[in-house]
């Protein structure tokens, strides 16, 4: 599901914080008790670093989700993006990226890359922090 960027936020990006802001605020749009599930976003971006697309992949418990590579990379070849970042919210507060959050950025990498899409970044969110694995 495409998400619409908030009102006074531009549509071009010029780091990590930027995206990062962004996707907090898209966070705090969701009540507390549905802040409290894992949300997984896409988002896609043109030649010039600007917000093509911003997309809910999943939502998943309040510790997991379950994503696979078809899910996050086909609205990006559909509307020919060449960069994504991936972003994703930790519940529980805590930044530290698991193994799989690690994994799962590899592989996504990797399958990216086949298709001439650049992986800038995989952010992980908490309402007031993030970090980029």
């Amino acid at each position: 599901m495409t998400v619409r960027l908030p009102k006074d936020e531009d549509k071009h990006i010029s780091g990590t914080d930027d995206i990062a802001r962004i996707m907090q605020k898209m966070l705090w749009r969701q009540n507390k008790l549905h802040r409290q599930k894992e949300y997984f976003w896409t988002i896609g971006l043109n030649t010039a670093n600007d917000i093509e697309y911003i997309e809910l992949v999943t939502i998943g418990s309040d510790n997991r989700n379950i994503v696979s590579p078809v899910d996050v990379l086909s609205l990006a070849v559909s509307k020919k993006c060449k960069k994504i970042i991936l972003c994703h919210n930790h519940p529980s507060g805590n930044l530290e990226p698991s193994d799989a959050d690690h994994r799962f950025t590899e592989r996504i990498h990797e399958a990216a890359a086949i298709l001439g899409i650049q992986l800038l970044d995989h952010i992980i969110i908490t309402e007031v922090n993030y970090i980029a694995i």
